[in-house]
């Protein structure tokens, strides 16, 4: 018990007192005694009661029933009836106002102090009830919420998916009205990059977790598609070494150009002069620390590049993209390219900004 608050609603000075005292020394809180309905209202406003004990003869126009009535409409405060009143008629008005207690003068302390008890006690666990149903109604709602937007973003994902593919398709296809070789490098080049996006949203779609793809296994897949597409030589490997790392899309779309950009480099040129390479090596190693950062290796055993070239500006066009998408992830790079060609990339993964501001109105 906690110093809770009664109001006594009784027209009978000396009753109402006797009540207060027994009250008082049972641990309880009398901020007000009234003679009627209207100024229990008043009261109850006033000093926002933890519990009302009422009598159902009161002076004024409302008596007790009518009373808790209005308390019920307006409060949620438990009411325990104390009266002389018995009669059936009277006990069913009662029993519609669902009063927490029902106590006959002349009363016992025991069963006063026990109707007041079980009354804050039944109060109590009733909301404690309303609130566990409200909370698993607004989980249902929630949990039913979350699903809908995963189907929507699975299928955002998809349809982006499918429109890369198509894409593709165009420009494969275009390529073929073409005999110039260099156009159809050309093509190829940005066909890649278009896989390599269109990798990160197939993944995305099949993962049980839509914030984040394991890149590890994207590193092994876009490196198989790569070796494929520009038909790697048997004498070059290329080794992955990774940590466990797991990228939102927002990082892995232009982490995953970088990488197709920078080992498509590798796989073209790094190894057209075989007379100074005994053995073709390629190595991508993505690690991460406990700080949230993550540092990329991509390099090979080539042959470099020209003396003339310059990372990024005074190179090709895929060199200044490379450069713009680590601005794009807040990160800095270390270029060599004078014993074969590395790239030593450090950046953190970026973070979801809320695109979407909702206005929630309450209409209570």
């Amino acid at each position: 018990m906690a110093n809770e608050k009664i109001i006594i609603v009784e027209d009978e000075e000396l009753v109402a007192q006797d009540i207060k005292l027994i009250l008082e020394d049972l641990g309880y809180h009398v901020p007000a005694i009234t003679p009627s309905g209207e100024e229990a209202l008043l009261k109850i406003e006033e000093h926002c009661p933890d519990s009302v004990l009422m009598d159902i003869m009161l002076e004024g126009e409302m008596d007790g029933i009518e009373t808790a009535q209005k308390i019920s409409e307006r409060y949620d405060i438990p009411v325990v009836y104390l009266t002389a009143y018995s009669n059936k008629e009277i006990l069913q008005r009662a029993k519609k106002t669902e009063p927490y207690g029902y106590i006959l003068k002349p009363f016992k302390e025991r069963d006063l102090q026990i109707n007041i008890e079980m009354a804050l006690y039944k109060h109590e666990a009733r909301k404690s009830r309303l609130q566990l149903i409200q909370q698993k109604a607004i989980n249902k709602y929630l949990e039913k919420s979350l699903n809908e937007k995963e189907t929507l973003m699975r299928e955002i994902h998809h349809r982006v998916n499918n429109n890369l593919q198509i894409i593709i398709s165009l420009l494969s296809l275009q390529s073929k009205y073409f005999e110039d070789e260099r156009v159809h490098d050309f093509f190829k080049d940005y066909v890649n990059q278009l896989k390599s996006m269109s990798m990160i949203h197939e993944r995305v779609y099949q993962s049980d977790d839509l914030s984040s793809i394991d890149f590890n296994h994207y590193l092994v897949g876009l490196a198989s598609q790569l070796s494929s597409s520009y038909k790697k030589d048997p004498n070059i490997n290329i080794t992955i070494n990774s940590d466990d790392v797991f990228l939102n899309v927002e990082t892995a779309i232009p982490c995953g150009l970088i990488i197709n950009e920078i080992l498509s480099n590798s796989l073209k040129h790094a190894f057209l002069d075989w007379s100074e390479i005994d053995k073709g090596e390629i190595l991508i190693e993505l690690r991460s620390d406990k700080r949230g950062r993550y540092a990329l290796f991509i390099g090979d055993n080539g042959v470099g590049i020209p003396s003339d070239v310059e990372f990024p500006c005074k190179g090709s066009f895929g060199f200044r993209m490379v450069n713009t998408l680590i601005n794009q992830l807040g990160g800095s790079v270390e270029f060599d390219g004078i014993e074969g060609t590395s790239f030593k990339i450090n950046f953190e993964e970026l973070r979801y900004t809320e695109r979407v501001k909702l206005d929630y109105k309450d209409d209570n």
